[in-house]
């Protein structure tokens, strides 16, 4: 997985990609002007706007990586109705202010899809600018306002589980075990706020109670100060949900760990990710993460759909990848890889003739088995993702483990 330690590296890159436009030619044959488009004749143009540098680094370059690997693969194998994909990619720095210009500037190349960003915050900034420009957008961030209400997002679709999907993961776990009462500590950004907001909507019916939240700045560096709040929630909680990523959430586990706090501690698919597992060392251990099962395929029975396609991406992606500073194979970089293939088959499914239009209705009917999981949208639900496509993981001597039993779907 990528870490800090390579920062340096990324935010040269960043600086090379900041500066103008990062053509990826994967399949392509020799270089191409920085202006492109999806032409009759011409490759299919995707735009993408992604976090390579700033914060959310961990979750972009690993997603850029496997765009590249899944237009290389789909290139090599002949393309989409006989036309190659190009990918024109932009590092938007983590800031949602520059991502929005990003995307303004994506939309003048007239792609036939845009895929972007990995986080909330820029995600929204991009829906009116691709709502405008009527081009399909596919999101690899999760908060469910991103495809909700449909009536206002008729031409944004997203790859990531929802974030009820992933909370009714832990709730199945909580009334398992007889967990009423949590604590919730949070990232104090869109995807930390956002979370709190619909845990406390969710969870509350379903017989869950939220005594108390603690915010944590996204730049922190110890988290104990807002942690030692928790012994002071009445009533006392009996578990700690932690909306957050890498690296805060590094910083909140090794916060709590720290204080001794017993409570068991669960932790949104943010924070899978192996960088997750590396700032933390062992202060993860025994911590429960909701994920997909990227990381546990091995334990996946063989009439499992999902298996074989994650352990054909694991293996592409950590053979082109995984001695580079991204390191293998993750969660994240699944999305940006099931996003060009959800686009190859709409594409694909619109013909020929394919046009922005003609590819937002082929999503609307998509059904596709990806690394991510089963995905069936309709004009209705644009995310599609089978709630049993999120899993429980609890880390074992800094190992990914399947706990069995617990999955997305609200039983």
């Amino acid at each position: 997985m990528a870490s800090r330690s390579s920062q340096k590296m990324r935010t040269a890159l960043g600086l090379a990609l900041a500066g103008g436009l990062a053509i990826s030619l994967a399949g392509c044959g020799s270089s191409a002007p920085t202006s492109a488009k999806s032409t009759a004749t011409g490759p299919y143009v995707l735009g993408v706007d992604l976090p390579l540098t700033g914060p959310y680094d961990s979750l972009g370059v690993p997603e850029l990586n496997s765009i590249n690997l899944a237009v290389q693969q789909i290139n090599a194998a002949g393309g989409v109705n006989g036309r190659k994909l190009k990918v024109i990619s932009l590092d938007n720095g983590t800031n949602p202010t520059t991502a929005g210009q990003q995307f303004k500037q994506l939309v003048q190349d007239h792609p036939i899809g845009l895929i972007g960003d990995a986080s909330t915050g820029s995600t929204m900034v991009a829906i009116p600018i691709a709502t405008q420009a009527k081009i399909p957008l596919i999101s690899l961030a999760s908060d469910a306002e991103i495809v909700q209400p449909v009536a206002q997002r008729q031409w944004i679709f997203k790859v990531p589980a929802v974030d009820t999907t992933v909370m009714q993961v832990m709730i199945n776990y909580f009334k398992a075990h007889g967990i009423s009462r949590v604590a919730f500590a949070y990232g104090n950004f869109p995807y930390g706020t956002g979370g709190l907001a619909d845990f406390q909507k969710y969870a509350v019916p379903q017989g869950i109670q939220v005594v108390g939240s603690v915010p944590v700045d996204m730049t922190a560096t110890d988290a104990t100060p807002a942690l030692t709040a928790l012994k002071n929630f009445s009533p006392a909680p009996q578990a700690v949900v932690v909306w957050d990523v890498p690296p805060s959430a590094d910083t909140i586990a090794k916060g709590y760990a720290s204080l001794g706090f017993k409570w068991p501690i669960f932790f949104s698919d943010g924070a899978s990710n192996d960088v997750f597992l590396t700032l933390a060392g062992n202060a993860v251990n025994g911590d429960f993460v909701a994920s997909t099962k990227i990381f546990v395929a091995s334990s996946l029975p063989n009439s499992d759909p999902q298996k074989s396609i994650i352990e054909k991406y694991v293996k592409s992606y950590d053979q082109a990848y995984a001695s580079t500073s991204a390191g293998p194979a993750n969660m994240f970089g699944a999305f940006g890889y099931d996003a060009v293939y959800m686009f190859k088959d709409a594409i694909a499914a619109a013909g020929k003739g394919a046009t922005p239009a003609s590819v937002r209705g082929a999503l609307e009917h998509l059904n596709y088995d990806g690394v991510t999981g089963v995905m069936h949208l309709t004009p209705q639900d644009h995310s599609g993702l089978d709630p049993t496509s999120e899993v429980l993981l609890q880390v074992q001597n800094q190992k990914w483990t399947l706990v069995p039993g617990f999955t997305g779907a609200n039983e």
